[in-house]
């Protein structure tokens, strides 16, 4: 699925170049979203790393109008 953040965000993601969580910032923009195995939202950045979401913390931050779902 592709989403839209609204506005730049500071998230928890799991950074592959550093090889841990770090606070990263995801700037306003168009990104690819997937579900994971465990059933949890992924959020792909284009600088290699990821956030996850539970379904639950992925629709507070629809109903928030941070993300937009562009594609399902």
């Amino acid at each position: 699925m592709r989403i839209e953040i609204t506005k730049g965000l500071v998230l928890s993601a799991y950074s592959t170049s550093r090889g841990h969580l770090a606070e990263i910032l995801f700037p306003a923009g168009e990104y690819l979203a997937i579900l994971t195995p465990e059933g949890r939202i992924e959020i792909l950045n284009s600088s290699a790393s990821t956030a996850q979401f539970s379904f639950s913390q992925f629709r507070e931050k629809l109903s928030l109008g941070e993300f937009i779902l562009l594609e399902a």
